[in-house]
């Protein structure tokens, strides 16, 4: 069996973050958690997660594509967009649709846990 499309959503967008690796802990039907790894040469550069999303919820191929083109094109820095993004054109999205994917970026918090407790949360913002 192959890697979840919640597996594959986290890894493009944690990259935003400077993520370089995850560990997956544990995947369940409404959830799934992990170590986002910074470095893979320093044990102390991670990072354990939870995101409560269904497999079924996962946003689309579209938003990792685009997740993707904004990592590339060094379009954010960390969880902040450039001034830029919305001038970008990106030639597999029209505006509108450029626009929804954005907004459901926005929308996805993935919560941080540090000694057992959500403390803070994965999220971007422009």
């Amino acid at each position: 069996m192959g890697k979840s499309k919640r597996l594959i959503f986290l890894e493009s967008y944690l990259k935003l973050f400077g993520v370089e690796k995850i560990e997956l802990i544990k995947e369940t039907l409404d959830f799934v958690t992990g170590i986002a790894i910074y470095d893979v040469t320093d044990s102390e550069e991670r990072q354990e997660f939870i995101w409560y999303i269904s497999e079924i919820d996962t946003p689309s191929s579209q938003l990792n594509n685009l997740i993707e083109k904004i990592h590339m094109n060094k379009l954010h820095l960390g969880d902040k967009f450039s001034n830029m993004i919305e001038q970008t054109d990106f030639p597999e999205f029209n505006r509108e649709t450029k626009e929804k994917l954005l907004n459901e970026l926005f929308d996805i918090e993935i919560r941080m846990i540090d000694n057992g407790k959500e403390t803070d949360s994965f999220f971007v913002h422009a």
